[in-house]
């Protein structure tokens, strides 16, 4: 079973929501980051990012500190209000026709250490232990786990008669994004959320793996116990249709030593290759961009593999990138540039053309059958096979580790 608890989060004034949430620091270059810094004061950013405002960045607790700092500041400002009741938020997101609704809440920590949420990434000790140490000295949580429950779970209609209602917030992002949340403090809703999760064996990470790993540390060191914040994860959770993978491409910058036409003969001893019109992609066929056009590649059979092995994204390493292009790192090798699958594959058209780079593969996005079957077998996914939406903000829902 799957716990929820309900919880009093810090959420922004509705007159600045808009304005509060901001995308993870690191997606922001440098200039932009300075360029919202500068000209939004109300940005989460001024929270999780302090330094960019400071001349003297000083040691990691010294940082730690500063965020706290910054945190309160929000807070004593009015720019975040602290819910007077616990709740259960439900949440949504409206974008180019695509709708994702979940919940937030926080997830028991026990449930992943009994494997009761589900993995399929390896996460670094280094980074477990810093983000840890991050929510221990700074005492809040603002970026949610993203979790996704399996086909055949019907929570999800329990939202419905809620959306219906005036939402608690209501706003449009620069990207084009509409945000709507509901506070729900109805007993009746939370007791039917509750026990409609208790009935559904495993959730699954769909992004934020290395956060919730960093939270069962803290929980560890801690010696939290069941009715401590430090014992629970923050968590939005949505069922699995409303939860949209994408494909991660790869743009290969320099062939080395390989001319073009080298690659394309090394591709017909891989599996068929045939001249397309524009970019194909199917599952167990791989589109490849190079100066001549498309080119697609349907790859052997692979039923007899495990599940991770059978993924597109590692028999593109396995079978071309390493033999072919002697690619064998895709984490540390810089030849190598991952392109959201949501850019659409124009971006590799433009890539190529350009000379940003020599050759680019197309992937099909990996569907959350396969996502499931490498976690219940406790494998690991290849370095960017997914790149999953919806995408939250920081700040929109803070949760306290120091109180409830």
């Amino acid at each position: 079973m799957i716990d929820l608890r309900p919880f009093r989060a810090w959420r922004p004034s509705p007159d600045k929501a808009h304005l509060v949430g901001s995308r993870s620091y690191i997606s922001y270059s440098k200039e932009e980051l300075a360029d919202k810094l500068a000209g939004n004061p109300y940005t989460f950013l001024h929270v999780i990012h302090p330094e960019e405002i400071s001349h003297h960045p000083g040691s990691r607790m010294d940082r730690f500190h500063r965020i706290r700092n910054a945190f309160k500041g929000f807070c004593d400002e009015g720019f975040l209000e602290r819910d007077a009741a616990p709740c259960i938020y439900v949440y949504e997101q409206r974008s180019r026709g695509i709708l994702s609704r979940g919940i937030i809440a926080g997830v028991n920590i026990a449930a992943y250490r009994d494997g009761r949420i589900k993995v399929h990434e390896q996460t670094l000790t280094a980074r477990e232990n810093l983000f840890s140490e991050y929510l221990a000295h700074t005492g809040i949580n603002a970026e949610p786990v993203l979790l996704s429950t399996p086909e055949g779970s019907d929570w999800q209609r329990l939202l419905e008669p809620i959306a219906a209602t005036r939402p608690d917030q209501d706003f449009s992002t620069t990207d084009r994004v509409r945000h709507r949340l509901w506070a729900v403090t109805d007993d009746l809703v939370r007791v039917q959320l509750q026990e409609a999760f208790a009935r559904i064996p495993a959730l699954y990470i769909a992004d934020g793996h290395h956060r919730l790993a960093s939270s069962a540390r803290l929980a560890e060191s801690s010696g939290a116990g069941d009715v401590d914040p430090q014992a629970w994860c923050l968590a939005f959770i949505v069922p699995k249709p409303d939860l949209h993978i994408y494909n991660f491409d790869r743009a290969i910058t320099t062939l080395g030593w390989t001319k073009e036409d080298e690659l394309l003969d090394g591709l017909a001893s891989v599996g068929s290759v045939r001249k397309e019109e524009g970019p194909v992609s199917a599952p167990g066929v791989i589109g490849v961009r190079t100066r001549t056009g498309w080119h697609s590649v349907t790859l052997p059979p692979s039923d007899a593999l495990e599940p991770s092995a059978r993924l597109d994204a590692a028999r593109l390493s396995e079978l071309i990138l390493g033999p072919l292009l002697r690619i064998t790192d895709l984490r540390s090798d810089p030849r190598v540039k991952f392109v959201p699958g949501a850019d659409g594959p124009q971006v590799l058209e433009r890539m190529v053309m350009t000379g940003q780079a020599e050759a680019a593969f197309h992937l099909y996005p990996v569907s959350f059958e396969e996502l499931q079957a490498v976690a219940d077998v406790g494998g690991t996914m290849p370095p960017k096979s997914t790149y999953i939406e919806p995408k939250l903000r920081s700040g929109l829902v803070v949760y306290s580790l120091e109180d409830v």
